[in-house]
């Protein structure tokens, strides 16, 4: 199984003038975990998880303040034609919870999640088992 069969929904993306108050709200909205942060030309630039809205609120950061300042630079990326396994393996190396998926002139693609990786790989198990 590919990365690229982990995508279920197009990738939200907010830029890094965005406020931490809205970027929880979308990510309230939408159900999601991280949101992706794009420069002008719509690249992915960093990410911003709950764990870093969680960390704001308790260092009293102001909610007003931009997304930029508390996101994760230095992007961790995955290209969609790579193993489920190959991502699990780099989320583990890396000690992070989600992938941008992109591709081969770097626009975004989409998102994965452990939870999603870990999915993949235990129905690919059961399914193996039953041969």
């Amino acid at each position: 199984m590919y990365v690229a069969d982990l995508i279920t929904r197009n990738p939200l993306t907010v830029k890094p003038e965005t406020s931490i108050r809205d970027a929880a709200k979308i990510m309230k909205r939408e159900n999601l975990g991280s949101l992706i942060i794009v420069d002008e030309t719509n690249k992915p630039i960093g990410i911003v998880t709950e764990r870093d809205i969680l960390r704001a609120v308790a260092d009293e950061v102001a909610l007003d303040s931009p997304v930029s300042t508390i996101m994760t630079r230095g992007l961790i990326t995955i290209p969609p034609n790579k193993d489920v396994t190959e991502a699990l393996i780099i989320m583990y190396q890396n000690n992070v919870r989600h992938l941008a998926v992109v591709g081969q002139s770097g626009e975004l693609v989409g998102v994965i999640s452990i939870r999603d990786a870990a999915k993949a790989v235990n129905l690919l198990a059961l399914d193996l088992s039953i041969w």
